[in-house]
């Protein structure tokens, strides 16, 4: 294992162990129901580190993953959202495992480039996903079609331009 790819499981391991002891020494009383997306948000950080000082590019995938929904886990915990609103507000974790996805890709030299349609198809989803679920789309399919076939242009633009993008760099 490289140094880059063990610096993240040993943080992981020092940050497990500063939770347990302020949940068992702190005066004031740390509250671990309120405050515990903070533990897989300091997870994933410690896997972005990890690959910052050389580890493999799945720290990446994981570390922006795991930070994402870390975070996005302390609005509903924090009373920042309502718990009531995670029903509409899923898709979100769609989005953030398509830009993991798509981390992965751009750091990993050799990861077959086909990933970059699942990758692009879960951002897509969690897109549309969190569009319906907010009511800024309708639930019409072909009036959307008709609306947003531009997109769909755009988008498979977009995929052949990351394509060439990736063999013209795997070369």
């Amino acid at each position: 294992m490289r140094a880059g790819g063990a610096i993240a499981p040993a943080a992981v391991v020092m940050v497990l162990g500063v939770w347990l002891s302020l949940e068992t020494v702190s005066p004031s009383g740390f509250d671990a129901e309120l405050h515990w997306p903070l533990l897989i948000t300091a997870a994933g950080a410690c896997y972005i580190l990890g690959y910052l000082v050389g580890g493999g590019p799945w720290q990446i995938f994981l570390g922006l993953l795991a930070t994402g929904s870390g975070i996005v886990m302390y609005g509903f915990s924090g009373g920042l959202l309502e718990w009531s609103l995670l029903p509409e507000l899923w898709p979100v974790f769609l989005l953030l495992l398509g830009i993991a996805g798509l981390a992965y890709l751009v750091a990993s030299h050799d990861a077959p480039w086909p990933l970059v349609v699942p990758a692009l198809g879960t951002l897509l989803t969690g897109s549309t996903g969190l569009l319906y679920a907010l009511g800024l789309v309708t639930l019409d399919p072909m009036g959307q079609l008709r609306l947003l076939w531009p997109a769909l242009l755009v988008l498979t633009g977009l995929t052949g331009i990351l394509q060439a993008l990736w063999h013209a760099v795997s070369r």
